[in-house]
Order: structure tokens, then sequence, then C-alpha cells
């Protein structure tokens, strides 16, 4: 255990003193948990889903009460990232996993398919390439009907913010 610990602690330093944690303003939240935390808690989503809460708009972990932002300064998280990685998780708790259920076929995880291909420019969600509107894109993608449109844009919308910052 005690190598576990001094082995997960050298990773957190390694990567807090990466590039990408140096460009704050580039921060991929989900490449951090993935380096970072995926091994013990798996991919992020379902881990908020499964062992975190939402109660009065705030996080709550079954093990570690209603700080969850002491807790992840205590358990490797460097400070400038608590508070980003803590509203990743608060967003994902509260969300379905419609994501999986409707795109997972095709696209292993939504944090991928942002970075391969999307981009928020001038504050609406494109195709990084084209340039399209994501929300017309998905007019004729996905067979999606039309009233789930919005809850997609909205949630890449969210992950392209976590991926590609501010942070």
């Amino acid at each position: 255990m005690r190598y576990v610990l001094a082995a997960c602690l050298a990773v957190s330093t390694i990567i807090a003193a990466s590039p990408a944690s140096a460009a704050m303003d580039t921060f991929d939240l989900h490449w951090f948990w993935d380096q970072r935390c995926e091994d013990c808690h798996g991919h992020a989503a379902p881990f908020a889903r499964k062992f975190l809460t939402v109660e009065n708009g705030k996080l709550a972990g079954r093990h570690h009460g209603d700080d969850l932002m002491l807790f992840l300064r205590n358990h490797g998280v460097p400070e400038p990232q608590v508070k980003p990685i803590y509203d990743m998780l608060l967003a994902q708790a509260g969300v379905d996993p419609r994501f999986k259920d409707k795109c997972g076929g095709c696209h292993e995880t939504a944090a991928e398919l942002v970075r391969e291909t999307v981009v928020v420019r001038d504050g609406v969600l494109q195709g990084r390439d084209n340039g399209r509107p994501v929300a017309d894109f998905l007019k004729r993608h996905g067979k999606l009907k039309s009233d789930e449109i919005p809850f997609f844009v909205d949630l890449l919308t969210r992950i392209e913010r976590e991926v590609n910052g501010p942070y």
C-alpha cells in the first residue's frame, strides 16, 4: 500500500509539472482524470454517478461527506485544478448516461469526440474542420430526436470547456 501511495504521489507531481498543467488556459481535465485517477476510480462520469451525489447544488461523497474540495486537495489534485475537477464531477454526477447510451456504439468517450472533432468558436459549438454548428449536424446524425439535440449540444459544449479550458 505504501508503494501504491508513493507511486500515485509521484505521478501527480509529474502531471502537476507537465506542460499541460503549466498552461492553465488549456488544461484538459479529462486527460488529467484519465492519467491520474482512472486506474483506481474508472471513467469519471460513471464514478461520479455511482459514488457521488448532488445535495443542494453541492457535491457529496459517500465516504468523505460534503467536503469534496478538501478531499481533492488532499488526494493529489494540484490546487489550480481542484475547483475545475470538482465542477466536472458535479456536472457528471447529475447527468444521465445518455452519451454512452446513444453515442457509445461509435464514439468511445465524449472527451475524445470533443478533442478530435469540435471546438467552440464565437460561443457556438462547431465542427473543428468545417465550422458547421453541431446543433445543425445533429439534426441528421445519430438518429436523435429534435428534443434531444439541446442536451447533447450542452453536454459537448461543457466538455469542450473541460478539455480546452480555460482553467
